[in-house]
């Protein structure tokens, strides 16, 4: 047998205070273990070469050789992101991960055992590293996934996106506190842990993150948060999001950007129709804080409002949703839904109804990141704001990173996205992980193929056993419905009970009388652009 080489510190390195007790002889530098640590197969879109740009861009490359580089520090936090959801008594530890992440490597030939560093010396590395080269990462990988060929992501010719916030449970420590505060007014703690505020805008097709942007909880609410990911809209984009977000600056803001809006509003907003058009819709006006006051002097007076009102000229689609949960009566619930797409023939407004459906497509991604990805119930595991930042970014990162391998693999197999199991894309990632594919291209390749064509397999064997729960081969209902309820069948209807008057000063630009419309159908859950779904069951035009 060939002599074998022991690692140890060069002797102007302390590897004992910084990674860990290693041996008395250096061993070669492109032999380190830490050098070779790779993430599986979502090493095809977290590739050792963008990372180690992504580090120097951020002036995070050591001017020493280590046992754990930066590169290997950006793919461990990764990792533990990764496999925080593993053990469901709460993430795994630090050592935990990395003997998982180099459990093969640290048996190199020609190599000795290699031990592993302590715990303090990679929350050390991780404190080197800072939150920069994640955030670079993220940013880099970050954006929509869907071609023109990828159903449901698309109505009207144009990307269906959504946004919306969440919050993210952090350590309780003085730090944290200090930093995101808590959820509640005049300082009172109602959440029992300082929570971090997430904003994410969303494409409803892949469920991959365009844009995100997080602060404290205290300070920062989801319109804060909403301008930020304003550069990330493009004309060619429809927006959804739901009541909370609807009002004349941030609507203006948006609009501003070329993206298309439909977005549900409040009941108790008054928006006068000017005229209705014929598919039972209405064009009105989202008037800005001074001619709402304007407004309501007029109304409180009892006097007809002179002149145009001034804001944003929108469209106003009107609807209810009948919820058949599987216990107890049926209930309905009416929406209203306004939107800058003011053609009735290219956007009509049941289609409008079907697209808006889409919206919790964003719901269904928090889940997939905070439930699946994560751990349900659990907190992330940094006790300093900047390394909470730097984990934040690193599951987002991560959470990309699986959206594109579940894109590649409907893509393969023409299917919907959403038919792919997110939970079983990110087993097969672990495991890919454990097994070192991403030791060359030409392994990593295969297993890539592999894991889509895994991905495929447990697809077919999960619509061969008919399971209701299991089977992806007829649309998915969303989780719940607007108030919370899990519908069993949910039926909508656009209703223009009456005609309204038109405004004196529109008359010569009105349409015909107010048609009376009524019709009632089915969601399609997916693919808004389908033909309207009228039969003799449940939803059928009454």
């Amino acid at each position: 047998m060939g002599a074998q080489c022991v690692i140890s510190c060069p002797p102007s390195t302390n590897f004992a205070g910084d990674e860990g007790r290693l041996g008395p002889i250096p061993a070669p530098p492109g032999q380190r273990f830490g050098a070779h640590v790779r993430l599986g197969v979502l090493t095809e879109e977290i590739t050792p070469e963008l990372v180690d740009e992504v580090v120097q861009h951020s002036g995070r490359t050591e001017a020493r050789r280590r046992l754990l580089p930066a590169r290997t520090v950006v793919y461990f936090v990764l990792a533990l992101c990764l496999f925080s959801s593993s053990d469901s008594a709460g993430p795994p530890g630090y050592l935990s991960v990395l003997r998982t992440l180099t459990e093969k490597l640290r048996h190199l030939p020609n190599l000795a055992v290699q031990r592993l560093p302590t715990s303090s010396a990679l929350t050390r590395a991780r404190q080197r590293l800072g939150e920069k080269p994640l955030q670079a990462l993220f940013e880099r990988l970050c954006g929509p996934l869907a071609t023109v060929r990828t159903p449901g992501a698309f109505a009207f010719g144009l990307r269906l996106v959504a946004w919306d916030g969440t919050v993210l449970d952090v350590p309780d420590t003085p730090a944290n506190a200090a930093e995101f505060g808590f959820t509640g007014k005049d300082g009172l703690n109602q959440s029992g842990h300082p929570q971090v505020r997430l904003m994410a805008l969303i494409e409803c097709g892949t469920h991959a993150v365009v844009d995100a942007a997080f602060d404290s909880v205290a300070r920062f609410s989801e319109h804060k948060l909403a301008r930020r990911l304003l550069a990330s809209l493009q004309p060619g984009m429809l927006l959804l999001a739901d009541r909370n977000f609807a009002g004349h600056a941030l609507w203006g803001l948006v609009e501003s950007t070329g993206c298309h809006l439909a977005w549900r509003i409040k009941k108790n907003l008054v928006l006068p129709p000017l005229w209705v058009l014929p598919d039972g819709s209405y064009v009105s006006v989202m008037p800005t804080p001074a001619e709402t006051r304007r407004q309501g002097d007029a109304r409180y007076r009892r006097r007809p409002p002179a002149g145009l009102p001034d804001g944003h000229l929108i469209r106003i689609v009107e609807y209810t949703v009948t919820i058949h949960p599987q216990a107890g009566p049926p209930h309905t619930e009416s929406f209203r839904l306004a939107t800058s797409l003011l053609d009735h023939r290219h956007a009509p407004a049941h289609r409008l109804a079907s697209a808006y459906h889409q919206r919790w497509e964003v719901e269904n991604g928090f889940a997939e990141l905070k439930n699946r990805l994560r751990g349900a119930g659990f907190i992330l595991r940094s006790k300093a704001p900047e390394l909470i930042c730097q984990e934040i970014y690193a599951l987002l990162t991560v959470y990309q990173a699986l959206c594109a391998l579940e894109m590649r693999a409907a893509d393969h197999g023409g299917i919907d996205p959403d038919r792919i199991s997110f939970t079983v894309t990110v087993q097969l990632a672990r495991l890919t992980v454990a097994g070192q594919v991403a030791a060359d291209t030409t392994t990593l390749s295969t297993a890539h193929h592999e894991a889509v064509t895994e991905l495929l397999a447990a697809l077919l064997r999960s619509d061969a056993t008919g399971s209701a729960s299991a089977s992806r081969s007829r649309p998915r209902t969303p989780s719940r419905s607007e108030n919370g309820t899990s519908p069993a069948h949910s039926v909508a209807s656009t209703t223009r009970s009456e005609s309204p008057d038109t405004h004196p000063d529109l008359q010569e630009h009105a349409k015909s009388p107010a048609l009376l419309v009524r019709g009632t159908f089915c969601f399609p859950d997916r693919l808004p652009d389908s033909p309207l779904h009228v039969g003799s069951g449940a939803g059928a035009v009454t």
